[in-house]
């Protein structure tokens, strides 16, 4: 991973909630909630970008990254059935929390081999973040 895409992924430290909220339709200020199928063809032309081909596609822009990663955060919560609103009430400190894990497991995959598929990475890296907040309430 480059130094750009370094910094980036520093940028990317946003409230995950937020984020999921604004791909996942969930949000208590969002519009009409999409169907599977629309958000299967969002995520389409991204499938088979790298993490490096996708930040080459993003024209090295930070927003425009995090958007192609928030198409994938979608589909893994389609994948798993998850329920949205659990990230959404809880703390504000565990979201931010989930958050950080999430980035840095996303910056730690793609910077081991930024030829992973972003899409595997994405979702792994959720459900690291998910069962490393599941272990510490446990």
């Amino acid at each position: 991973m480059n130094s750009t895409m370094k910094f980036a992924k520093r940028r990317l430290m946003v409230g995950l909630a937020g984020v999921l909220f604004s791909a996942y339709g969930h949000s208590p200020f969002a519009g009409e909630e999409k169907t599977i199928e629309e958000y299967i063809e969002e995520a389409r032309p991204y499938l088979h970008l790298s993490c490096q081909g996708a930040w080459d596609a993003s024209g090295e822009n930070p927003d425009e990254y995090v958007a192609i990663m928030n198409r994938f955060v979608s589909i893994a919560f389609i994948n798993h059935d998850f329920d949205i609103r659990r990230i959404y009430e809880a703390p504000e400190a565990d979201q931010d929390e989930l958050s950080v894990l999430f980035y840095n497991e996303i910056g730690r995959r793609c910077n081991d081999n930024p030829q992973r598929l972003l899409s595997g990475v994405v979702e792994r890296s959720l459900e690291f973040a998910l069962n490393e907040m599941k272990n510490k309430s446990d």
